[in-house]
């Protein structure tokens, strides 16, 4: 008997989450104040803001049940007269393969980027006046990825082998044989990641 089984990536080994981010730029400011009397105040500011948040979560719950049973054996061969007796009994092989695909976040987030210009310009006003220029570039990228995962795995394996019987025979040659009786099982966890 032989029993493979694969948990896929995005059925039950949770999801491949993909987030992009083109690179924002900041947009062109010009700000011109001019041709205003003296002793007049004249105040400029300019506040450019960026922000990228990007937040992943990928939670796997998977539990891996397997139960196997092999029986080989348990023939018969009773009370015969005057001839050879021949009891054998085949081999009971089981193979389990449980591969657990990882879940994985994967962020392209560029960075904000400040190639635009900004410009602010206070001229020609008269004596005495006040001029205040103030220009502020804030740019903010955050990225959180989470991967939780649980796996649980429970094998039982029952193998059985022999149990045969031959008796009160008479008057010939008796042969009794077993056959092996093997399990294999092997359950692989892959890993998962995290990539920005």
């Amino acid at each position: 008997m032989t029993y493979l089984q694969r948990l896929g990536t995005g059925v039950a080994a949770g999801s491949l989450v993909f987030s992009s981010f083109a690179g924002i730029v900041f947009a062109d400011t010009t700000i011109e104040i001019s041709g205003n009397g003296n002793n007049s105040h004249n105040n400029i500011t300019v506040n450019n803001t960026c922000k990228v948040n990007v937040t992943q979560n990928n939670t796997t719950n998977v539990d891996v049940n397997v139960t196997t049973n092999l029986s080989t054996g348990g023939n018969q061969a009773n009370n015969n007269t005057g001839g050879n007796v021949t009891v054998g009994s085949g081999n009971a092989t089981s193979d389990v393969n449980i591969t657990v695909g990882g879940s994985s976040n994967w962020a392209d987030a560029s960075c904000c980027t400040c190639e635009a210009t900004s410009s602010a310009t206070i001229k020609d006003n008269g004596t005495n006046s006040t001029n205040n220029e103030t220009v502020n570039n804030t740019t903010n990228t955050t990225v959180n990825q989470t991967n939780n995962r649980t796996v649980k795995a429970k094998v039982k394996t029952r193998l059985r082998t022999g149990r045969n019987r031959s008796n009160n025979n008479t008057n010939g040659t008796v042969n009794v044989t077993s056959g092996d009786a093997n399990s294999t099982v092997n359950v692989t966890v892959d890993p998962s990641t995290n990539s920005i």
